[in-house]
């Protein structure tokens, strides 16, 4: 080994042979990793002196941090250190020389790699065999540099313990950056959990999220998983990750073995039962009674820190899953408070109670089928029950007049559904504020001949056009005080004659098109009472 090496790089042990080592030619590529690659640590040794990246690979050959071994990255230049580390963001240690392609080229490719590229993660020890041109403590206090060294102090043990020292540096770094991401995604996902209107959907939301986290901050990675929930004396598993990725929907006895029910089991009378050696478990309980269960499995237990960011966001789980329960039950008293009044409304004109329920039914049938989303349908379900509230206002005598309605009453009746969106028009509730537009609109014709104020088309909101059909059909379909029932042919046909002058072209296509589910709601909430009229005036029919 030549004389000017051994000034450089001091070694305790010289190795037999070091001369002999040859260098393949500089593509500026690197070669493709090997599989182990992942487990290692990347160092990027930055040297125009061949010789140093050839001795500094075989001292630490046989290195290993936390037992894993270094991957070398080598450069040249300045020029091309900052590349090198361009594509290879989660290089750990830079072994960098100042003087190489000019007397400051290292110290240039720090502030690059500091401000360009915005790496602070890499650990950066300047290695110099020139001290007078990099004064230390100049080069301390100007360059974003961990440590400073003469190449002539660095002996193979002084090398070995200083590597240490910048990886567990670099471990620590890491793991904090992945704590501060992983607080950022649960975060970001609690937001979204609360605006969750399903326990499906908080349960898919939290499976995922858990899952994420696992391999975000953690060399283990989940790939079995499910969030089950105990309500009404039954065990449901809501969605699963992995092996249980078809669970959903099922029964825990039917879905969970007896081994798997025993793990859970076991790890609630663990010390601490989250984090059990096969996995992780959290349980919640919202105040109707409802219970859940988050369960992941990993193949090796993850870092503390990565269990402690799931009981975070376990928290955040329980939080959501507590409100969803609240929510449904404020939303099932609204519900039912609305088809009280409904029904109330509906009893003064002699129909049945079921009125109400099957035009929300339908209403929500036809929203769908019209390509609203979901949530709004599901509202509109709840509004449509409303659509004659204004009845209230109207006197018995015409309101429950069994014969023809003369031209005074007829006036009369066509003001409840001003007055509807008189008593609804004022709420904030948006549930409130649909049910005003279905009160006010739902006898407006498309062709523009309806009532209260003659609108036309899709002038009419869509609320309105949905209810205007779906009423019109349970009105024909059932006995009234002024008329019986009529055959559904008949209802269709009279439905089919309304389209383009009263009804929505386009929903009474959707409509006929698909009438059988109509016909379900309608059997599945028949009427108690019999027909017992033996009018068959129509002349009251909603118009």
């Amino acid at each position: 080994m030549s004389d000017r090496l051994d000034e450089l790089f001091l070694v305790d042990d010289p190795v037999a042979g070091a001369d002999d080592l040859l260098f393949a030619e500089d593509t500026g590529a690197e070669a493709p990793a090997p599989a182990e690659s992942l487990e290692s640590w990347k160092v990027l040794v930055a040297d125009d002196d061949r010789e140093v990246h050839s001795l500094t690979s075989l001292v630490l050959s046989d290195y290993r941090f936390e037992g894993r071994p270094l991957r070398f990255l080598h450069a040249e230049s300045g020029a091309e250190t900052v590349e090198i580390l361009r594509a290879n963001p989660d290089t750990a240690l830079l072994l960098l020389d100042v003087v190489m392609e000019s007397d400051d080229a290292g110290l240039q490719a720090v502030r690059r790699i500091r401000e360009e590229l915005g790496n602070s993660f890499v650990r950066i020890i300047l290695r110099t065999g020139q001290p007078g041109q990099a004064p230390e403590q100049e080069v301390v206090n100007d360059y974003d540099i961990n440590d400073y060294k003469a190449k002539t102090e660095l002996t193979a043990q002084k090398l070995s313990t200083t590597v240490t020292s910048a990886l567990r540096s670099y471990r620590d770094i890491r793991a904090i950056e992945r704590h501060r991401q992983g607080l950022e995604r649960i975060n970001a996902v609690s937001g979204a959990m609360l605006t969750c209107q399903e326990p499906s959907d908080l349960a898919v939301l939290a499976l995922e999220s858990a899952a994420a986290l696992i391999g975000e901050t953690t060399a283990a990675s989940a790939r079995d998983g499910y969030f089950l929930v105990e309500e009404d004396g039954q065990t449901v598993v809501l969605a699963g990750l992995g092996r249980f990725a078809d669970s959903a929907g099922h029964a825990e006895t039917t879905e969970l073995d007896d081994d798997e029910r025993y793990r859970v089991h076991d790890a609630l009378q663990h010390r601490d039962p989250n984090a059990a050696s096969w996995g992780y478990t959290a349980g919640f309980a919202a105040r109707s009674g409802a219970r859940g269960r988050l369960v992941i499995h990993y193949p090796q237990r993850p870092e503390r820190m990565a269990v402690g960011l799931l009981d975070v966001l376990a928290g955040h789980v329980a939080a959501a899953f507590d409100n969803i329960h609240l929510n449904r039950e404020v939303l099932q008293t609204q519900h039912e408070m609305i088809l009280t009044l409904g029904e109330v409304v509906e009893s003064r004109s002699k129909e049945t109670a079921n009125h109400v329920k099957r035009v929300g039914s339908y209403a929500r049938e036809l929203a769908v089928l019209a390509g609203l989303p979901e949530s709004e349908a599901r509202l509109l379900e709840q509004a449509a029950p409303l659509h004659d509230v204004g009845k209230i206002g109207v006197p018995d005598a015409v309101l429950m007049k069994p014969g023809r309605y003369d031209d005074r009453e007829r006036r009369i009746m066509m003001e409840h559904a001003r007055i509807g969106w008189e008593i609804l028009r004022n709420s904030r509730r948006e549930l409130f504020r649909m049910a005003a537009i279905v009160a006010h609109e739902h006898h407006e014709r498309w062709d523009g001949t309806g009532y209260p104020r003659g609108l036309a088309g899709e002038g009419i909101h869509v609320y309105g056009r949905i209810v205007a059909i779906v009423d019109v059909y349970d009105a024909l379909s059932h006995a009234r005080v002024y008329k019986p029932a009529l055959p559904l042919e008949q209802c269709l046909q009279i439905i089919r004659e309304g389209r383009g002058s009263h009804f929505d072209p386009r929903l009474t296509d959707l409509f006929l098109e698909n009438v059988e589910r109509f016909e379900a709601i309608r059997i599945a909430l028949q009427d108690d009472v019999s027909e017992t009229s033996d009018e068959t005036d129509v002349c009251n029919v909603p118009v």
